[in-house]
């Protein structure tokens, strides 16, 4: 049964605020009116499932209402976890924690949206078929992960911002309810759940530093404990950069030479305190700042914007665009800059059965610009793209947008300046995301018609390690020796052993 009964629905706590899912009994625009974290509708229907079958948000953006194809991904998965798991001799709950499940997934993906998965029947039976698939020692780097500081329950500050935006008013009057957003949950679901062998701690300069869902020093004191208890190196650093700061300059000596950071993360849309890459006022002093401490890597919350305005004369999100990186990257060519999100200015809000939402001409809003920027101009060779949050939207909302997405990016940046990134744990353990980059391929006739080349095997192991590993000079040859025999691939493996699998739990919020 898909839809809740009335008891469950009264007992489900104040943290729940329930509206008819699509399909059920009650007026249309109740349908997605409200939010719901992601576990929590799954612990009320009684499934988690292997992948997303609807847009799944952190709070910085509104989530998307679940599109009648993805319902019908989402039914024909559930009648496949019942048929296979009779055969196999499992519960449906067992089949969809297994990799039967996740193949089970993906066959359903193909047969509502056509072939954009590499997967066959087989895999979804045999578990040995589908483990024999994939190799076992990709060098996999997610350059953007995030937990919440112990303190909190979730993303504070977000809360607060949408709910006054109307994004979700009430967010801003709700408590959160106890989520597994801590370190402890976050490293199971990227290390252990998953084929992730190296992470980056990330964070957002969202409102003041007393509101950051995950101050610096929690950052590094994530990235320290890890590696501590790893004896080897598995995660990386960022350190949040705010150029508005009086003290800007002094501040981010002591991120670097105190805290150690590996990169810097900037939130320019800070609704607070809102600036531009480009200012040479007051981007360029932290910039010349972190070439002579010697911080090379520049990443940047690009698109996805909140909701407000830009200054009298510019247009309303003047301070998500991406334009602004392009324009610094020309005067800081020693410096890498790294458009999180590729710049994506939103998501599709609905679409019709069938229906991907992009015109014929294939354009994204803002990430086709920057792909076109970038390809025009030769001496942006320091400019990259990351994949958080805009490859799992689109490839569970339909294909055909990561088709347009990857095959653009492959087009203007080529493989060698794509990085991996996943915006987990919000979308749970990155393992359905790693499956899915595997075994994704561009649609056929979106490369005949647009020219994208193919996404070929050795394109992959650039996008999902060997591009960050360079930037941020990783000895891949040294790392992966030492990973294998490391403290965390010792406890990872004793876990699998004792029957450990992946808990298909989500930790943002949909659309209910």
């Amino acid at each position: 049964m898909d839809t809740p009964p009335p008891a469950a629905l009264a007992t489900a706590g104040p943290a729940l605020h329930w509206r008819p899912p699509a399909g059920a009994a009650g007026p249309d625009d109740e349908v997605c009116s409200m939010w719901i974290r992601k576990n929590r509708l799954d612990r009320l229907l009684g499934r988690r499932l292997p992948l997303p079958t609807q847009v799944i948000s952190n709070e910085e953006f509104h989530p998307l209402p679940q599109t009648a194809d993805q319902r019908q991904v989402e039914a024909l998965l559930l009648a496949m976890a019942d048929d296979y798991g009779r055969r196999l001799g499992l519960s449906r709950r067992d089949f969809l924690r297994s990799s039967g499940g996740l193949a089970a997934a993906f066959l359903a993906m193909n047969r509502v949206y056509g072939d954009s998965f590499d997967v066959s029947p087989d895999e979804a039976l045999d578990p040995s078929a589908f483990s024999e698939r994939w190799p076992k020692d990709q060098f996999i780097v997610d350059i953007q992960t995030h937990h919440v500081k112990d303190s909190i329950d979730g993303p504070l500050a977000f809360r607060r911002m949408t709910g006054k935006l109307g994004l979700n008013p009430v967010l801003a009057e709700v408590a959160p309810g106890k989520d597994d957003l801590h370190r402890a949950n976050y490293i199971r679901e990227i290390f252990f759940d998953s084929d992730t062998v190296m992470a980056m701690i990330s964070g957002a300069v969202i409102g003041t530093r007393e509101h950051f869902a995950l101050p610096v020093e929690d950052m590094v004191g994530t990235r320290n404990t890890v590696n501590a208890a790893a004896g080897s190196q598995r995660m990386l650093s960022h350190g949040l950069g705010d150029p508005t700061l009086p003290n800007a300059l002094e501040d981010a000596e002591y991120q670097v030479k105190e805290l150690g950071i590996d990169g810097w993360k900037f939130y320019t849309g800070n609704p607070t305190s809102p600036w531009r890459l480009d200012d040479e006022a007051v981007a360029y002093p932290f910039l010349e700042k972190s070439r002579e401490l010697g911080i090379r890597n520049i990443s940047a919350h690009k698109g996805l914007p909140l909701p407000g305005r830009g200054p009298k004369g510019k247009p309303k999100y003047w301070y998500w665009l991406p334009e602004d990186m392009t324009a610094a990257a020309k005067d800081f060519p020693d410096l890498n800059f790294i458009v999180y999100h590729s710049g994506m200015r939103h998501m599709v809000a609905s679409l019709p059965p069938g229906k991907s939402g992009i015109g014929e001409n294939g354009y994204i809003p803002w990430t086709t610009d920057l792909c076109r920027t970038v390809a025009a101009d030769p001496a942006l060779d320091n400019v990259y793209a990351e994949l958080g949050t805009v490859f799992a939207f689109s490839v569970v909302t339909h294909p055909e947008i990561a088709g347009h997405l990857l095959g653009q990016l492959l087009q203007s940046f080529g493989a060698e300046r794509i990085l991996w990134g996943t915006d987990c744990i919000w979308w749970g353990s990155p393992q359905w995301l790693i499956e899915a980059f595997r075994r994704f391929q561009i649609p056929e006739q979106l490369q005949e018609r647009h020219g994208y080349p193919p996404l070929t095997d050795a394109d992959r192991e650039k996008i999902f390690g060997l591009n960050a590993a360079r930037l941020y000079g990783i000895d891949v040859g040294a790392q992966r020796q030492a990973i294998s025999g490391d403290r965390l691939s010792e406890a990872k493996a004793a876990w699998r052993e004792n029957g450990g699998r992946r808990s298909n739990t989500a930790y943002g919020w949909v659309a209910a």
